[in-house]
C-alpha cells in the first residue's frame, strides 16, 4: 500500500467513525424526544384527569353548602316561629294554628332537602307541578315574621309551572336578603304578565335598604360574590337563580328606587283562562280556569 493511500485511511476512518457516531446520536435522540413526548403526554393527561377530579370535587362542595346554606335558613325560621309559641301569651288562637302549620310544613321541606343532600350532588330534585305561589308565600312570611321580620304580602290565586320546594328555597333567600339587608316592611307583590313563551308569575320582593354596591351589582348573582358590607356567604342568590332557570323562569335585579328582585315563573293557568275584570286587572277566572298538566 502507498503511502498516499496510508494517509487517505487515516483520515478517512475518523470520518466514518464520527459520522457513525452522529448516527447512533441522533437515533438516540429520536427516542429519547419519542420518549419524552410519551412521559409528557401522560402526565398531561394525568393533570387533566386530577384538574377533572378538583372541579367535580368543588361542584359537590358547592352543593353541599348550597343545601346547608338553605337548610340552616329554614331551621332559624322554625326556631324564631318555636320560641314565638313558647314565650308569647298573647298569640291568638287562629295565629298559634297558623304558626304551628308553618313548621310542620318547613319541617317537611326541610327533610326532603336532607333527603337530597344525602343523595348527592346531582339529585336535587326540580320537580313539574303546580306551584300555589300564596301558600309558599304564607308559610314563608309567618316563618321570617317570627324572627322579627314583617312581610306584606297581598294573596294572587297565582298558581306556577315548577317545584313548591324550589320556589320556596328561591323566595327564602330573597326575604332573607331583605330581612339581613333592608329596613323597615319588605313588600312581595305577584302579578301575571305575558311573556316569550306565554303567560307568566311575576313575583316581585322589594325593601328599602341600602341597595345592592354598585361594585358588585352586574356580578351579584355569581358564586362567592357579595357585597363589601355584607356578612353573608355569597352563595343564595347564585342557587336561586340556578333553581329559578331550571324551571324555566328567570330571577333579575330591578332598577329601581328600592331594591327589587324579580322571580319570573311560567304559569300554570293556560291562556285564555284569565279574565279581565272590570278595572282592567287580569284574574283567574274561576269557571274555566285549566291548570296544565
Amino acid at each position: 500500500m502507498s503511502f498516499h493511500s496510508q494517509g487517505h485511511l487515516v483520515w478517512v476512518l475518523p470520518v466514518i467513525v464520527v459520522a457513525t457516531s452522529l448516527a447512533a446520536a441522533a437515533f438516540l435522540l429520536q427516542g429519547g424526544v419519542r420518549i419524552y413526548r410519551r412521559v409528557c403526554a401522560a402526565e398531561a393527561k394525568e393533570a387533566d384527569e386530577i384538574y377533572a377530579d378538583l372541579l367535580s370535587a368543588r361542584e359537590v362542595q358547592r352543593v353541599h353548602r348550597a343545601r346547608m346554606h338553605e337548610v340552616t335558613s329554614t331551621l332559624a325560621g322554625i326556631r324564631s316561629a318555636s320560641e314565638l309559641l313558647c314565650d308569647s301569651e298573647t298569640l291568638d288562637p287562629e295565629r298559634r294554628v297558623a304558626m304551628m302549620s308553618m313548621m310542620g310544613s318547613e319541617l317537611r321541606r326541610l327533610e326532603r332537602l336532607v333527603r337530597a343532600q344525602r343523595g348527592g350532588a346531582d339529585t336535587v330534585p326540580v320537580d313539574v307541578g303546580v306551584v300555589d305561589v300564596d301558600a309558599v308565600l304564607h308559610n314563608l312570611s309567618l316563618a321570617h315574621e317570627a324572627s322579627g321580620t314583617t312581610v306584606v304580602h297581598t294573596p294572587s290565586n297565582a298558581l306556577a309551572t315548577g317545584s313548591s320546594d324550589a320556589v320556596a328555597e328561591v323566595l327564602n333567600v330573597l326575604l332573607d336578603n331583605a330581612a339581613k339587608h333592608g329596613s323597615g316592611a319588605v313588600d312581595v307583590a305577584v302579578r301575571h304578565a305575558s311573556g316569550d313563551s306565554g303567560q307568566m308569575v311575576v313575583i316581585e320582593v322589594c325593601d328599602d335598604g341600602s341597595g345592592v354596591a354598585p361594585v358588585v351589582r352586574d356580578r351579584i348573582f355569581e358564586w362567592g360574590i357579595r357585597g363589601p358590607d355584607s356578612g353573608g356567604q355569597g352563595i343564595g342568590l347564585n342557587v336561586a337563580r340556578k333553581l329559578t332557570e331550571r324551571m324555566g323562569g328567570s330571577l333579575r335585579l330591578a332598577v329601581r328606587p328600592r331594591t327589587t328582585f324579580v322571580v319570573t315563573l311560567p304559569s300554570a293557568v293556560i291562556e285564555g283562562s284569565l279574565q279581565r275584570d272590570a278595572a282592567g286587572t287580569e284574574q283567574e277566572g274561576a269557571s274555566d280556569g285549566v291548570v296544565a298538566a
